[in-house]
């Protein structure tokens, strides 16, 4: 039985769905063309895949993930995709048969959390993207990652994933503690689905926390998470995805790698994906519609934020400094934004170094100091 929410999930794009597809368009080709370094098999794995291309014909994760691979990697990996429904299942069968990728990728039906506890065994040297999105709350229990989160640190490891925001309240069931009915079957059961997708029992001290607001408790929970997520794999980050600026989050984008470069790269496309989609959600039809995105981001405080930086670590590169603020203010800045605070504070005679010149160019190896 195909429930009425996957039928509506696969029948078209949602304005909110486009950051995601974004996000996870803007980063394979340039993740693929650098473990493509590493020669070593690459598998992608996509553990809700879907049909591959959506009524309307948008084209879903498959598609996104294959196209990338076949343009850079072609030959040298292997995709597998797992829907649990037929219908899904043999739609994507035909898809990847039209497209003439049947020696790469795979159609596999069947439950998506019982293969994945079986595929990390089979796991040797490959390079492995995890991408999991699924259609509610839950199919990213915490148990499923962690076979890959503990792999060998020889081997590339990366993990995509979405976290569903409003069942994650209807599951804490905020209100129903507050009411004494906390040893209720329907509770405890729904508690013990929370246990499991943050793996462990961190999140009621957030979701059970009166003086914070549901966006609040949101945020701190996915903070909490991705600092379980980072004992692993170090650099983490995620992404809110929202109707609107003005409405609430339906979900995050969550990733967790263990190369700097990923979180460098995912800051800017994740900032780029969702302040361009906010932009295009908020001012669609009105004055601001053809105004680029960048034109009206702010980001005044990122002088301040810089020399808080520099004067931590003082004599240390740009591309140092850099990742130590994506790593504090993940998306709130772009690389490009960071480039033109740091020669403007050179200008400025804000910061030193002893290779700047006022009409040379700067690299990232460039040292910074206070003066």
């Amino acid at each position: 039985m195909v429930k009425k929410s996957d039928e509506d999930f696969f029948a078209g794009k949602r304005p909110w769905s486009l950051i995601k597809d974004q996000i996870l368009k803007d980063y394979m080709t340039p993740y693929l063309a650098k473990v493509k370094d590493l020669r070593r098999p690459i598998l992608l794995i996509d553990g809700y895949a879907g049909p591959g291309v959506f009524e309307d014909g948008a084209e879903g994760s498959p598609v996104i993930m294959c196209r990338a691979a076949e343009q850079s990697v072609r030959g040298s990996y292997q995709a597998r995709f797992i829907n649990k429904e037929a219908r899904y299942h043999e739609k994507l069968e035909a898809v990847i048969q039209r497209e003439g990728w049947s020696n790469s990728a795979q159609a596999i039906k069947g439950d998506t959390t019982a293969l994945l506890r079986t595929l990390p065994v089979s796991l040797k040297e490959q390079t492995v993207f995890l991408y999991l999105d699924p259609f509610g709350p839950t199919g990213c229990e915490f148990s499923l990652l962690e076979p890959f989160l503990k792999r060998n640190p020889r081997y590339s490891t990366e993990i995509l994933l979405t976290m569903n925001m409003p069942g994650m309240h209807r599951f804490a069931s905020r209100r129903a503690i507050g009411k004494g009915r906390q040893d209720e079957q329907l509770i405890q059961n729904y508690h013990r689905i929370m246990d499991k997708i943050f793996g462990g029992e961190y999140w009621r001290k957030i979701m059970f926390d009166e003086n914070l607001n549901p966006e609040e408790q949101e945020m701190q929970l996915i903070e909490q998470y991705r600092l379980k997520l980072a004992r692993h794999l170090p650099y983490t980050g995620s992404c809110p995805v929202r109707e609107k600026t003005d409405k609430r989050i339906k979900y995050f984008i969550v990733f967790a790698s263990r190369h700097q470069d990923a979180m460098l790269l995912l800051n800017d496309i994740m900032a780029k994906a969702y302040f361009s989609g906010m932009h295009k959600a908020d001012f669609v039809g009105g004055l601001w519609e053809d105004i680029d995105w960048r034109e009206m981001r702010v980001a005044d405080d990122i002088d301040e934020v810089i020399l808080s930086m520099v004067a931590q670590y003082s004599g240390q590169t740009r591309k140092f400094l850099w990742s130590m603020i994506v790593q504090q203010h993940f998306m709130c800045y772009l690389r490009p934004e960071y480039h033109t605070a740091v020669r403007k504070l050179l200008n400025g005679k804000k910061l030193n170094s002893p290779s700047f010149s006022a009409t040379g160019k700067l690299n990232d190896d460039i040292q910074l100091y206070l003066p």
